[in-house]
């Protein structure tokens, strides 16, 4: 009987330790038009951005917590016009949210995450990206018309195909392109990667 019951017990055990994991996922869409600007404000969780296959705009995003409190208190905000879209995720910290974004493949990109990874995939028109805490990675699409270029982390690697990375614990990278569009990359803590497209050939900075 004292056996039965000392087995009954360790079965049991790891389930009063178990915690539920409350999770909900809802999406969105509007029509918008190509070469518009887009601004997304997320707090915690991971942000990617990947070109849609029409004129439209849609946002997938995915709340997780182990506290049953968590998904009602997450808030958003969405104000879009034919050419500009203001998108706003935000909640508590006992928990994150992550969002899929997708957007004409030619958008002007504003990005701010207070905490998570963002990944932007190969869209044409201007990229202004920071998060404080997490890596960035940006696809280029091809013939990219590159202008400037400011990337920085206080504590990651940089890496870009244009210019020279400079830094030791952090990095930092500057360019001056003589195309159209800017990028603008920064994160306190985490890598940055400027990916070139396959059979995209790297300009060279000449102030290296």
């Amino acid at each position: 009987m004292l056996g039965r019951l000392a087995t009954l017990l360790l079965i049991l055990t790891p389930l009063c330790y178990a915690r539920n994991h409350y999770t909900e996922t809802k999406e969105q869409a509007w029509d918008f038009s190509a070469g518009g600007r887009i601004e997304v404000h997320l707090s915690y969780g991971d942000l990617k951005v990947s070109p849609a296959e029409d004129k439209r705009i849609s946002i997938r995003y995915t709340m997780q917590s182990e506290d049953a409190g968590f998904i009602p208190k997450v808030t958003t905000k969405f104000e879009v016009t034919p050419s500009s879209a203001l998108l706003r995720v935000g909640g508590p910290h006992d928990g994150s949210i992550d969002v899929e974004l997708k957007v004409p493949t030619q958008s002007n990109l504003y990005l701010r995450v207070s905490a998570g990874d963002i990944v932007v995939g190969p869209i044409e028109g201007d990229k202004n990206v920071e998060t404080h805490a997490g890596d960035i990675v940006i696809d280029l699409p091809e013939h990219f018309d590159v202008g400037t270029v400011d990337a920085s982390t206080h504590a990651g690697d940089v890496t870009a195909p244009w210019g020279k990375p400079h830094g030791w614990i952090g990095g930092s990278l500057k360019y001056a392109g003589a195309g159209k569009y800017s990028i603008h990359a920064h994160t306190l803590a985490g890598d940055i990667d400027l990916k070139e497209a396959e059979g995209m050939e790297a300009q060279k900075c000449p102030c290296d």
